[in-house]
């Protein structure tokens, strides 16, 4: 397994984006269904929880192996840095209030059940929203010859 690098992330921080990424894609995709035709909801949302724990506990790997590696990473901005860690912030955030809410419903504890309720959808729709901007960045770097991607994909 290849390390973090200067120029490239290595194999278990491209395994870990790329899992996340395709975890994501499952978790806005069942959340835009069911809020499309509210009739899908209960044959969505438990595959939507088991998702979520899954990726609170990969953010959490996530998280700790950048500040592990964080001195071999390939160098950015102020601007790059700040919207990464804006990026895991939500990346334990969101789910963290997910499982507060579940367990605010199973504890009956109403307050964790508002928490969950006010901020658990908003804030996973600003996620999007810097995911989004994370991509956009990705193709504005390609446009002006800057190609990051390659950090990213193909041979560590």
């Amino acid at each position: 397994m290849k390390p973090d690098t200067p120029q490239r992330y290595g194999t278990l921080t491209r395994i870990l984006h790329w899992g996340m990424a395709a975890c994501y894609l499952f978790m806005f995709g069942t959340a835009i269904a069911w809020n499309a035709n509210q009739s899908l909801m209960m044959s969505l949302i438990g595959p939507h929880k088991a998702a979520g724990f899954l990726l609170m506990f990969l953010a959490v790997c996530r998280v700790l192996w950048a500040l592990l590696q964080r001195n071999r990473r390939p160098a950015n901005n102020i601007a790059a840095k700040l919207g990464h860690w804006a990026l895991y912030a939500l990346m334990l955030a969101v789910p963290a209030l997910g499982i507060a809410r579940q367990i605010g419903r199973e504890q009956g504890r109403q307050a964790l059940v508002e928490l969950g309720n006010q901020l658990h959808g908003e804030l996973a729709f600003v996620l999007l929203a810097l995911v989004a901007g994370h991509i956009a960045m990705v193709i504005i770097h390609a446009v002006k010859g800057e190609s990051v991607l390659h950090r990213m994909y193909g041979n560590p």
